[in-house]
């Protein structure tokens, strides 16, 4: 018999939340429960939390009527304490400040009226990259390496359905932002302001995101092309040693600037290929609804019977 659980999985973001309820059985999604609500990260956390809540709640009522609610799931960015779902936010990177020190576990089981241990968090990498696994482009393979190219460059390592984040076969805290890289690290070559930066200092043209640059590129913009290959290139220097010594057998893309992939594919294939690295690179096709799907694998011990 298929179970009858069922928990609202969000994605949370710099200026949005996502929610949909999705069977933690099967990991099939409700009809019609999708909510997308945006909101600053600079939001004060009163406003996000509140948001936050009135978002769940909606995204509840499509529950079934024999449905069995057991709980929220949220993919949420570090810094943060997953375990007892405290923003660690001290203006690293920018967002989510005024969630400093804030228990968000706590005022949103307050506000929900369900039990503090009813809601689990998650890295939104991690998300991402079990629900590719688990749902995705990456379920035919044992041991993927998922990465979002986006405002930052987030990583998770996954072997049969688990994010090792420790051990010999890893980067420190199983993510690869961090890893030195040229003259920096990984995540100032990774992203959408790596594209902006170099495109704006050689022409005359300002453009702010990777799409309009994907769109030049595809028009014969010399300048788009050469740092499309120039990023394809970096990724597969950065990548060659955590894939050898992980042993992965696939890396899945999300984020927007995957949606390019067609543009720096070719010197990315052709510089593994001088490594001797023959590895499957696949764009997710989940989209927007990966993170979700992973974030209900934190219910995973719930739904044992059939």
């Amino acid at each position: 018999m298929q179970s009858k659980k069922y928990s609202v999985c969000c994605d949370i973001g710099g200026s949005h939340i996502s929610c949909l309820l999705i069977n933690t059985y099967t990991g099939i999604i409700t009809d019609s429960s999708s909510i997308h609500v945006k909101v600053a990260h600079s939001s004060s956390s009163d406003t996000l939390l509140e948001t936050w809540t009135q978002a769940i709640k909606k995204c509840k009522s499509f529950a079934p009527r024999d449905a069995e609610f057991v709980g929220v799931s949220m993919a949420i960015p570090g810094p943060f304490d997953y375990k007892n779902g405290i923003g660690l936010y001290d203006n690293s990177n920018q967002k989510f400040v005024h969630l400093f020190q804030v228990n968000i576990k706590e005022a949103l089981a307050d506000r929900l009226d369900i039990a503090p241990a009813d809601i689990r968090f998650i890295n939104d990498a991690t998300a991402f990259a079990l629900g590719a696994f688990w749902y995705g482009s990456g379920k035919e393979y044992s041991k993927i390496v998922a990465i979002t190219l986006g405002t930052g460059f987030g990583s998770s390592f996954i072997s049969n359905g688990v994010a090792i984040e420790q051990g010999t076969t890893v980067p420190k805290e199983g993510c690869l932002w961090h890893v030195p890289f040229k003259e920096g690290i990984a995540d100032d070559y990774f992203s959408t302001r790596w594209f902006v930066t170099n495109y704006n200092e050689v022409s005359s043209e300002k453009v702010s995101g990777v799409r309009r640059l994907a769109e030049l590129a595809s028009n014969g913009n010399k300048e788009a092309i050469a740092l499309f290959d120039e990023f394809g290139k970096n990724l597969a220097d950065c990548l060659e040693q955590p894939l050898k010594v992980f042993h992965a057998e696939a890396v899945i893309m999300g984020g927007n600037i995957s949606e390019a992939f067609h543009l720096f594919k070719p010197s990315l294939t052709k510089r593994l290929a001088e490594k001797e690295l023959n590895i499957v690179f696949k764009v997710s096709i989940l989209k927007e609804n990966a993170a979700m799907l992973g974030a209900v694998t934190t219910f995973k011990t719930l739904t044992n019977e059939k």
